[in-house]
């Protein structure tokens, strides 16, 4: 008997790698080919090492270009040609409406496909011609996938609203999870005196709050000129949101980090989080901190209310409010036993809720409900 195939397509390595290594592992070690549909970089190129096979797509992540999307699509046709795999996994906007168009003209119904939606983005914040060509996408690909998982309850009825998906179709798998044995409590308990440390991690890029960011650690700096506003996240150039390195470090009183490989130090090192991102899926960030006993502070927005839970583990402001941000910043600030409160809160929301073992089987149950021997 042939091996069965699997194939995961994505935007790139990092997002296979960051959050989804322990599937593509568990289907390695039970003997199904993995083919990664993905960018080749550095991050797919070490699941290569671990077994997976690598067939390079470029997906456009800098909004409609005509050609690029029709040699994306083109190349799936011909990776489905390829490998004739029995179940897909597709995750992020372009791989779920191609791959799923792509696979079923070459394959019909001998593939099982779950589409992955982590999060709606730039063309669902912005409106516009962006989120009506997404529309389309979504309306011609979603019926034809088998399964549909979301990430937080906004988005899923977004889609049930407007008839993108069926009842039927709908999984809700809340985050891609955290390792809960790595990301360990920290104890901040004896931090009296010392310099206040509010920490962001994310892509820079208008979208994920940067401005905002900035314009909290100003206010703050009036009344904790010491205070350390404290910035991680890599360049996105190709994003049409993108916001620059050169920027950042031009505004006053925030310190930019670049990427970090690992966060844990950063986030040891923080009295709080800010993340005043505009749209997430459900962040893996703001579950890291709260795995460490961190505190959030951000805005009531689909994906972020699935993260934090308003005056227990964190708050949550009005979209866009600034004043509101630097308020419940400077409550925190003030009060080291709330944020110690917040952070235990936290910390039991992640291991009850969000533990990345659990979340793998939850994906586990779709595909073996899909007829996948795995797991």
């Amino acid at each position: 008997m042939s091996q069965p195939v699997v194939v995961f397509a994505a935007n790139r390595g990092y997002a296979l790698t960051s959050s989804r290594i322990a599937l593509i592992r568990c289907f390695l070690d039970q003997g199904w080919v993995v083919v990664l549909a993905t960018a080749d970089d550095a991050e797919s190129r070490s699941l290569v090492e671990l077994g997976a096979r690598l067939e390079p797509v470029v997906f456009n992540r800098g909004g409609l270009s005509p050609a690029a999307d029709w040699k994306a699509y083109r190349r799936l046709l011909a990776i489905y040609r390829r490998w004739q795999p029995s179940l897909i996994q597709h995750f992020h906007a372009k791989p779920v409406i191609f791959g799923t168009l792509a696979a079923r003209r070459v394959l019909g119904d001998s593939v099982s496909i779950a589409n992955a939606i982590t999060g709606l983005g730039h063309a669902f914040i912005t409106g516009g011609v962006g989120a009506r060509l997404a529309g389309w996408g979504y309306a011609a690909s979603m019926p034809r996938g088998d399964v549909a998982i979301f990430q937080n309850r906004d988005d899923r009825q977004l889609f049930l609203d407007r008839g993108w998906v069926s009842d039927g179709q709908v999984r809700l798998i809340a985050s891609s999870g955290v390792d809960v044995e790595r990301f360990t409590v920290v104890d901040r308990s004896d931090r009296e005196g010392q310099v206040p440390v509010v920490v962001m991690l994310g892509r820079l890029l208008n979208q994920k709050g940067i401005p905002e960011f900035v314009g909290v650690g100003r206010r703050i700096r009036q009344r904790w000129p010491e205070a350390r506003f404290l910035l991680a996240g890599e360049e996105d150039p190709v994003h049409p949101d993108a916001v620059t390195a050169d920027w950042v470090r031009d505004q006053d009183g925030v310190e930019y980090l670049g990427r970090l490989s690992d966060v844990g130090p950063l986030l040891a090192e923080a009295d709080l989080l800010l993340f005043p991102s505009y749209r997430e899926g459900t962040p893996r960030v703001v579950l890291e901190a709260a795995a460490t006993g961190l505190p959030t502070v951000g805005f009531d927005v689909p994906g972020v209310r699935e993260a934090v839970r308003d005056g227990e583990t964190g708050f949550l402001v009005a979209d866009r409010d600034v004043d509101a941000l630097t308020e419940r910043v400077s409550t925190l600030l003030e009060d080291e036993a709330q944020r110690l409160v917040m952070g235990q809160a936290a910390r039991r929301m992640v291991e009850a809720d969000f533990d990345v073992r659990a979340i793998q089987q939850q994906y586990l149950d779709v595909y073996r409900e899909l007829g996948a021997e795995v797991g």
